[in-house]
C-alpha cells in the first residue's frame, strides 16, 4: 500500500464530513469512559491517578489516527472522564485534563516528523514489523509516556492531589503502568486496524481538518 503524505501542517483533506464527526464524537466517548474507568476502578488513592491507566492504550492510537482531533478528546476525556465523573472539582479537573496537550501535541509531531525519515508508517500501520515496533516503542511507550509521568505527576503535586514524598514512586508507577498499556494495546490496535482507519478515510492527514 503506497504511504499517504501525513504531516503537521493544516490540510483540509479529508473533509469534515459527519461520517468523521461521528468518529471522533464515539471515540471521546470510549476514551472519557475508559479514563473514568481506569481511575475509578483501579485507583491508586490519589485523585485523578490510576495505578493502571489502560485508557491510555486507546488515546495512543486516536491520536495518530485523527492528529489534532485525538489532542481535543484525550484532553475533553481526561477533564470529564478522569477528573469531573471521579469526582473532581472543574477548578482542578480542567488543568489537571490540559496536561494531554502538553503531552500528546509532542508526540503527535515528534512522530509525524521522524517517523518517515526513519522508514516507517506516520500512523503506525506497521508497527507488526520489528522497524516499526522499535520506533513506536521508544517514542510512544518509552519516551512519551515518561513525559506523561513527569508532566502529569507535578501537576498533581502542583495542584496538592500528590503529597511530595510520594511524587518519586507514583511518577515511576505511572511511566512504568503507561509503558506496558501502550506497549500491548496500542500495538494491538495500531497494527490491525489502521489499514481500516485508513480506508474509510478517517485519519486526518494535517493537524486537523
Amino acid at each position: 500500500m503506497e504511504e499517504q503524505a501525513y504531516s503537521v501542517e493544516w490540510n483540509p483533506n479529508p473533509p469534515l464530513r459527519v461520517a468523521n464527526t461521528v468518529t471522533y464524537a464515539v471515540a471521546w466517548g470510549l476514551y472519557t469512559a475508559l479514563a473514568w474507568a481506569s481511575v475509578g476502578i483501579v485507583t491508586s488513592g490519589i485523585p485523578g491517578i490510576s495505578s493502571f491507566y489502560f485508557a491510555m492504550g486507546f488515546l495512543i492510537p486516536f491520536v495518530l489516527w485523527f492528529s489534532g482531533w485525538g489532542v481535543v478528546i484525550g484532553v475533553l476525556g481526561a477533564i470529564v472522564g478522569a477528573g469531573i465523573l471521579t469526582g473532581m472539582p472543574p477548578s482542578l479537573a480542567i488543568p489537571f485534563g490540559l496536561v494531554e496537550a502538553a503531552v500528546q501535541i509532542p508526540f503527535l509531531v515528534v512522530y509525524r516528523l521522524l517517523a518517515p525519515r526513519f522508514g516507517v508508517s506516520p500512523v503506525g500501520r506497521d508497527v507488526f514489523t520489528p522497524k516499526g515496533f522499535v520506533f513506536f516503542f521508544v517514542v510512544a511507550v518509552v519516551l512519551t509516556q515518561l513525559w506523561s509521568a513527569v508532566s502529569g505527576v507535578l501537576t498533581s503535586y502542583a495542584l496538592g492531589m500528590t503529597p511530595a514524598d510520594l511524587v518519586p514512586s507514583v511518577m515511576m508507577i505511572w511511566w512504568v503502568t503507561n509503558g506496558i498499556v501502550v506497549a500491548v494495546i496500542g500495538t494491538i490496535l495500531l497494527g490491525a486496524l489502521t489499514p481500516v482507519v485508513e480506508r474509510m478515510g478517517l485519519t486526518v492527514r494535517g493537524i486537523i481538518t
